[in-house]
């Protein structure tokens, strides 16, 4: 199986809230080829499971792989508040914002730091 066809088998399983199937198949997809939004479903799952620590390294990756992405980027910052490191994701807030500065959510998460 493709890199593609194990995160559309991972998709499925995390639409079912099987998340625990749903990691093995995007894990497996990224051992194929690593990508920015198979990191991010990672990232879902591991929450769900509350693995705050996988969650924390994908969507760390996920960032890494893409960080122009607004939706990545702002879950990125979510976590970087919750684990202390302010200014990172104040850093990354103010990117976002840049990028789009209509992105409320983004906007009203950095006024909550200042």
């Amino acid at each position: 199986m493709s890199a593609i066809d194990l995160y559309y088998m991972g998709i499925e399983y995390l639409d079912r809230k099987d998340y625990r199937k749903a990691i093995e198949y995007f894990e497996l997809s990224n051992d194929i080829e690593q990508h920015f939004k198979t990191y991010e479903r990672l990232f879902q799952c591991y929450i769900k499971i509350s693995d705050t620590d996988n969650a924390f390294e994908c969507i760390q990756k996920s960032y890494t792989l893409n960080p122009k992405n607004d939706k990545t980027a702002f879950e990125y910052a979510e976590i970087c508040i919750k684990t202390g490191n302010y200014t990172l994701a104040e850093n990354i807030l103010t990117e976002i914002l840049v990028r789009n500065p209509e992105y409320k959510k983004a906007e009203k998460l950095l006024l909550s730091l200042i």
